[in-house]
């Protein structure tokens, strides 16, 4: 089957059947989908037949599926395969940090409390040698159960093709841009992110 052909109700190793197309970028499509065996929605990950990095992505997801923090996306399934490779997480609802910072920005506590959440969650992930290195407003969900969950950790980086000398640092700098935005309403740097603006600059 053709990653060209893939549309809602195509149907993935005879279990995921894919629902709604999410969001699409530089030849990847997200979709959500139903887990037909388990009856529960899932996010699914496709491909066009010409993406680069197909084996990178899966290589990751797999990896991160070893994962077991629950403040971390639950990966449950990736495949690599001439015209149908995908990955299979948990589907995740809830707000983002963006959307937590529409009304303005946080109370300290809480910014500081989201981040922390996010921090030990991304310790227990750097201890398994894997790495966020993009995170942003979107990475960072309080979810409809009241927890905080950190998507993408491996992946993300992987469909990117980004790579680091110090990942762990760069993680490090990424949960304090989230926290500057938690605290300020403002994305530190030259352009917005997330429909946050960018950090207010100061002459001199």
């Amino acid at each position: 089957m053709s990653t060209s052909a893939v549309e809602p109700g195509t149907r993935l190793a005879e279990r995921f059947r894919l629902e709604d197309r999410v969001s699409e970028s530089d030849g990847a499509t997200l979709w959500k989908a139903i887990d037909e065996i388990l009856a529960r929605p899932v996010a699914v990950l496709t491909f066009a037949p010409d993406f680069p990095r197909v084996h990178e992505v899966v290589t990751a997801a797999r990896s991160a599926s070893r994962l077991t923090d629950p403040r971390l996306t639950q990966v449950f399934d990736a495949a690599e395969d001439d015209g149908h490779s995908y990955v299979v997480s948990e589907w995740v609802t809830g707000e983002s940090l963006s959307d937590l910072l529409a009304a303005g920005p946080l109370e300290p506590e809480r910014a500081a409390g989201l981040v922390a959440e996010a921090a030990e969650a991304l310790a227990h992930a750097h201890e398994a040698g894997l790495y966020h290195l993009c995170l942003r407003p979107s990475h960072l969900v309080w979810t409809t159960g009241n927890t905080v969950k950190v998507l993408g950790v491996a992946v993300d980086a992987a469909q990117s093709g980004l790579t680091t000398d110090q990942p762990a640092l760069d993680d490090a700098e990424g949960l304090g841009r989230l926290l500057y935005a938690g605290l300020t309403g403002h994305w530190p740097g030259d352009e917005e992110e997330g429909g946050l603006p960018a950090a207010p600059m100061i002459d001199g």
